[in-house]
Formats: structure tokens, C-alpha cells, sequence
């Protein structure tokens, strides 16, 4: 009997051995399943990712290079027009070097030359006319304006190492016309292939990622990767010839000229006869992921075995978890909240404070900031106590001189019963304040950097606007000096200086707005005269309007019109609309036809109704036949442009939106008369002249 009970207690054991360990297999070998598949998965969409990321930065970056490629070409062809129109069969040699040599250039164009209509030289910049003349006619940027069917535009040829200046240099040429309509020959502008090989060097984030300006010829024009060089032939890649039937196209492929496997984006440009290129290399791409994939697995396997031994205490326990009381599921809840709230507490910029109708307790520890400070002020104050439900606002906060922006987010919290649900009996209160100060300092970054890119872009407008009283200082210098040698008489001298002095202060009007409109933007607001801002904005960009025959009325302001703003960004606000204005002109005008009148109508006025307090309005009102209605509701949104590719970012309205919104104002736009009415809408000083400087209390956004 003894011996018997012994056999069948050593079969219990190892029959309940031989369970657990099938038990244990089974747990290990579905927890291996999930944990390292989710990890494979996650691996793989994390690398599908980063490739993803890389081609959009590609095509990001690749626009905004053909648009500065583009910026960098207008005012070169402008250089080319004006020595064209400038010059004619009369000059001699000597005077069309003269003329060259007295142009304003940058340093990046090597040299201007003018050629006779069977290719020799007339002229350049760099040397005198002497000696025997330069043979051009065989130069591909010569023949193409030459024959039965020249090229009427601007031509911008293959790299070539010039005869003149002994430098590698891309030919940007022109045909040269008389007045009567006859050839004349070519003028040419020899630009530096290294000045775009030097800056695109420094764009790039990877020894081996690549920045390629290609000719739609197939040649390299600048390349920039681990080693820099040009003049490659690139027809017979794939995505090249792909790239030739549309407007952009994804480049995933082995380099040709460095063997190379790379990701990225061709983009062409619908303006010159160019390719912009920018890929990364795939090995850098995946380096990228590497710390995240050795975070996953190890992540992957320490939450297996953690699963695993959680499996196995779960196994031989789970009948102790089923005797839990609701008392210690309640208590549980508490401290699992109270540990929340700590953890929000401990994240730098966050303050949570508990309140209830005791008063506040600020939960964690925030030593060393003024935040704790600020908000037991405002949960103290009646407005606060007067609030009801959830609420989500930001706040204004003044201390010691110091100004902050606040993210409030009041929550209720229903106390839990005996039985383990809400009553409604007692409530109580979470404040959680975000310091948003700093992000307040990046936008201000971005309105910077809008402007800068405002200014940039009326560069030609403004070198027309200063090249206007350059040309009476020079004519008027030039009357001088001949009535000082015929002898004329003292007064005709000191009129002819008199107006050099007038167009001087002209200038120095023109150069101070701009360095006073490029100058960063200060954190507090100032009344300001909303017609001021027009008038700087009309400074800044009503040269490049005149240049395109657009037609600006400004009508209505008043002496006692006032705003608080800051008025360089309110003057960036009114050149995005203006400027927004001119593309729509400039699309329905290539829709029409060049005899098309472009108009703006800028009006500034006051409204007040029974439900609103004083406004002050500006409206800017163009005839460009107004904005589609499937997309007028999306105009104000990040990147969202109804401009073909590479001629816009999709951003001056989203950050001349949020400039009014931070003003206190609305920016909103409708179409009427003839096109699209973008108004302003910011509160009068009537009503906010009497608003003390920021103290320390708190202001409702």
C-alpha cells in the first residue's frame, strides 16, 4: 500500500511537471511569435519610413534649389536685357568696354562680353579691346542665336572653360537687337560653375547624399556629392528620360557616375531648360535606423522575457488577483492618478496644480521656475473660479519684467464612491499650464525668416527702384560736369547738385526701410497706424508691381486710426497679400493675354456694429478672377499652394494667418467684383489705448 501511494504521488509530479512545461512552451512560443514579429514589423516600417522622409526632404529640397536657381537667373537675364537696349552698332569697342566695366555685377559672374553677329568679340569686361579679337563663332552659345532659326529667349549652355577668362563657367546668353529690329549679335554673362558647386557642398547632410543642376540635354551643369565635378552625361539614365515627359519624378537608382545607390528626386523646372537632382545615399538612409533597430530587438527581447516570467506569475497566481476588494481597486486608482499627475509635473515647461475648494496644491516639484508662481495667482483670482466644465485657453502672464505665454488646460475630476462609480457628489479641479513661451519665440523665428525670403524676392524690384535715381545722379553728374566745362553759369551747377542730393536721400529712404523692415521682430505691441504698414509694404514691393504693370490704389485711413501691433509684421502681412495678388495677375494674365490690366485696391477703414467692438479693417483686393471655391476653405493652410511646382511654399498665408491670430485679429478672404478680397480684421485702439503694459496678471488670449 505504502509503495503504491509512492507511485502514484511520483506520477502526479511528473505528470504535473510534463503540463507545466508543455504550458510554459506554449506561453514562450506565442510571446516569441508576437514580440519578435511586431519587432520585425516595426523594423521595416521604420526603414519603409525613413526612405519615405528622404524622398520628400529630396523633393522639398530639390524645389526650393530650382526656385533659387531661378531667382539666381532673373536678374542675370535682366543684366543681359539692359546691356542689349543699352548698346547698339554705333559703339566702338572702347566705349562698349567702358559701359561693361562700369556695371554693378556679382562677384560670381566672371564676365560680360558682347560678340558681332559672326561670333567675334566686341568686348568684355575683364580686358581691354586690343590686339587681335576673340573668335566666339564656335561656341554653342554663340550658334544658337545664329542661323535660320536662332533662339529667341535666354540660353544657358554646357559648363566650358572660357577663352578670355580661363575659367570654368556656365554662358548665359542673349540674342542683341537694334532698335529697327535687326541682329546685331550676342551678349553673354560667364557665371561661375563653382559658385552653385561650393553652395550646393554645403547643403549636403551625408559624405555621399547628392545635389546634381542638370540641362535638360542630359549634361551636368554642377554636381556636388563626395566629390564635386561637371560636365557628366547623364541622357541614358532611366529617371532622366522619365523626367523629360513630366514635371518631377523619384530617382531609386545606382549611380552611373560614382556607383552609388541612392534615393531622392528629379525636379524640372517649367521656366529654363534645367533638372534639379537631390538623392541620399540608402546605406546613410538605413545607418539612420540603426540605433532604433537595436533599440527594438533589445526593447523586443527584454519585453519577452518580462512577458514570459509575467506569464509564469500570472500562471501560478491568477486566482490571488481574482480575491482583490474593490477597496484596494480604489486605492490603486488613486495612486496610479496621483503618479500621473507627477510624472506631468516632472516634464520641464509643465505645472499641474490640484485644486479644490480648500485651495490649490501645486502636485511635484517645479523648484526654480515661475510658472508654480503665476498660475496659484490666476487659480486664485474670481474670473478663474467663475469657469465651468473642461476648458483649453491661452493665457498671457507678466513677471518681473518677463513675459509668458501659457497653454491652460483645466480638467474636473469626480470623486469615486464606496462602490466604484462617480456621483457627481464632489468635485474638483487639474490645471495643467504648458509654457509656451519659447515656441512664441520660434514663430517670431519663422515671421523672420518669411520676411527675409519677402525681401528676396522683391530683389529685382528694389535694384529697379534704386537703379531710377542712379541714373539722374549720373545724368545730372554728367550735366554738371559739361556745364563746368563750357563755363557755365554757378546756378546751373548748384541746381544739378542739388537734385544729386535729392535722389541721394531718396536712396537712403528706400535702403533704411529695408534694413528697419529686416530687423527681427520685438515681443511687445505698440499703436500703430495701420496706413504706415501699407505705405512700408508698398516700399518694399511697389517697384516690382510698376516692373509688371499692375496698377496699386490705396484708399481710405484716418488720423485717429490706430492698432496695437507689431508693425513689421503687420507690413509682412500686407506684402504676402500683395504679392499673392501679383501671381494671381500673373496667371490670368498668361490666360488672356499680355494686354491684360492687372489691378490692386488696398482699403483701410473702421467698422463697428452693435455686436463687435471697433474694428479696423484692411482689405486687399485684386482682378485676377478670384480663387477656386473647391479651395478657397484650405488658402490659409501649412504648404497648401495653387502654384505650379517650385514657384511657391505654400506658406506666406499660413504665416500671415497666424500673425493676425496672434494680433487678436482674423484674416479671411472671399471673392467678389473681379477676384479674391483678403481682409484684415484687428481690434481699434479705441478700445485697447486704455490696456496698461503687461503687469502681473494674466490676459485672455
Amino acid at each position: 500500500m505504502r509503495l503504491a501511494a509512492t507511485r502514484r504521488a511520483i506520477s502526479e509530479i511528473f505528470d504535473g511537471s510534463y503540463q507545466l512545461a508543455i504550458n510554459l512552451f506554449v506561453i514562450f512560443f506565442l510571446i516569441a511569435a508576437l514580440v519578435g514579429g511586431t519587432a520585425a514589423v516595426l523594423v521595416e516600417l521604420n526603414l519603409r519610413s525613413e526612405i519615405e522622409e528622404a524622398e520628400l526632404n529630396a523633393q522639398k529640397t530639390a524645389y526650393i534649389l530650382l526656385h533659387n536657381f531661378e531667382q539666381t537667373v532673373e536678374p542675370i537675364d535682366a543684366l543681359l536685357l539692359n546691356i542689349a537696349n543699352a548698346i547698339d552698332g554705333s559703339n566702338t569697342p572702347t566705349e562698349v568696354y567702358d559701359f561693361l566695366r562700369g556695371l554693378s555685377i556679382p562677384p560670381s559672374i566672371v564676365q560680360l562680353a558682347v560678340a558681332d553677329t559672326t561670333g567675334m568679340m566686341i568686348a568684355s569686361n575683364i580686358s581691354p579691346p586690343v590686339g587681335e579679337r576673340v573668335d566666339l563663332s564656335d561656341r554653342e552659345h554663340i550658334r544658337v542665336h545664329m542661323g535660320p532659326n536662332p533662339h529667341s529667349g535666354l540660353f544657358i549652355s554646357k559648363p566650358v572653360l572660357g577663352r578670355v577668362s580661363k575659367r570654368w563657367t556656365i554662358q548665359f546668353s542673349r540674342a542683341w537687337y537694334d532698335h529697327a529690329g535687326q541682329f546685331r549679335g550676342v551678349v553673354i554673362a560667364s557665371y561661375n560653375i563653382f559658385d552653385f558647386i561650393s553652395f550646393y557642398s554645403r547643403l549636403r547632410i551625408d559624405p555621399n547624399s547628392l545635389i546634381s543642376l542638370i540641362g535638360t540635354d542630359g549634361v551636368v551643369r554642377a554636381r556636388a556629392a563626395a566629390t564635386v565635378s561637371f560636365g557628366e552625361d547623364v541622357r541614358n539614365s532611366p529617371a532622366f528620360t522619365r523626367i523629360l515627359r513630366a514635371q518631377e519624378v523619384p530617382y531609386d537608382q545606382i549611380s552611373g557616375v560614382d556607383g552609388i545607390d541612392r534615393v531622392g528626386y528629379y525636379v524640372r523646372s517649367d521656366r529654363y531648360p534645367i533638372v534639379m537632382l537631390v538623392a541620399y545615399d540608402k546605406a546613410y538612409i538605413r545607418g539612420l535606423s540603426y540605433d532604433f533597430r537595436i533599440t527594438v530587438w533589445i526593447t523586443a527581447a527584454g519585453l519577452g522575457a518580462v512577458l514570459f516570467v509575467l506569464g509564469v506569475v500570472a500562471m501560478a497566481y491568477h486566482r490571488l488577483q481574482q480575491r482583490v476588494r474593490a477597496s484596494a481597486l480604489r486605492e490603486g486608482a488613486r495612486q496610479r492618478e496621483v503618479h500621473f499627475l507627477e510624472a506631468m509635473a516632472g516634464v520641464p515647461g509643465v505645472c499641474v496644480v490640484h485644486v479644490t475648494d480648500q485651495g490649490s496644491r501645486q502636485v511635484g516639484d517645479t523648484s526654480g521656475s515661475v510658472l508654480p508662481a503665476l498660475i496659484h495667482d490666476y487659480v486664485a483670482s474670481p474670473r478663474f473660479r467663475s469657469l465651468t466644465g473642461p476648458q483649453v485657453s491661452v493665457e498671457y502672464f507678466a513677471k518681473e519684467g518677463e513675459e509668458f505665454e501659457v497653454q491652460m488646460m483645466i480638467a474636473p475630476l469626480e470623486e469615486i464612491d464606496q462602490m466604484g462609480d462617480g456621483d457627481g457628489s464632489k468635485r474638483d479641479l487639474v490645471v495643467f499650464a504648458v509654457d509656451q513661451t519659447s515656441k512664441r519665440i520660434e514663430e517670431n523665428n519663422l515671421y523672420q525668416m518669411s520676411k527675409l525670403a519677402s525681401l528676396g524676392e522683391v530683389a529685382t524690384g528694389l535694384a529697379h527702384e534704386i537703379n531710377q535715381p542712379l541714373g539722374v545722379i549720373r545724368l545730372a553728374a554728367t550735366n554738371a560736369l559739361t556745364g563746368l566745362q563750357k563755363g557755365m553759369p554757378v546756378e546751373h551747377m548748384e541746381a544739378k547738385l542739388k537734385r544729386i542730393i535729392q535722389q541721394t536721400v531718396r536712396m537712403s529712404r528706400i535702403i533704411d526701410h529695408m534694413r528697419i523692415f529686416g530687423r527681427k521682430s520685438g515681443m511687445r505691441l505698440e499703436p500703430s497706424d495701420p496706413m504706415e504698414a501699407v505705405d512700408g509694404a508698398l516700399q518694399v514691393v511697389g517697384a516690382q508691381l510698376r516692373l509688371e504693370n499692375v496698377s496699386v490704389a490705396v484708399s481710405g485711413g484716418s488720423d485717429g486710426l490706430r492698432v496695437l501691433c507689431r508693425q513689421d509684421q503687420l507690413e509682412q502681412v500686407v506684402i504676402n497679400l500683395l504679392q499673392n495678388a501679383r501671381d494671381a495677375i500673373r496667371d490670368r494674365r498668361r490666360s488672356v493675354g499680355v494686354e491684360y490690366l492687372g489691378a490692386i485696391t488696398i482699403e483701410v477703414s473702421q467698422a463697428q456694429d452693435e455686436n463687435r467692438a471697433p474694428q479696423v479693417l484692411i482689405r486687399v483686393k485684386d482682378n485676377a478672377g478670384g480663387i477656386p471655391e473647391n479651395v478657397i476653405d484650405k488658402v490659409f493652410q501649412p504648404f497648401f499652394t495653387t502654384k505650379p511646382p517650385g514657384q511657391g511654399t505654400g506658406l506666406g498665408l499660413s504665416v500671415s494667418f497666424g500673425i493676425i491670430r496672434d494680433h487678436g485679429g482674423t484674416l479671411s478672404v472671399e471673392n467678389a467684383f473681379e477676384g479674391a478680397v483678403f481682409t484684415i480684421r484687428l481690434p481699434s485702439m479705441q478700445d485697447s489705448q486704455s490696456l496698461p503694459a503687461p503687469q502681473d496678471v494674466s490676459l485672455r488670449a
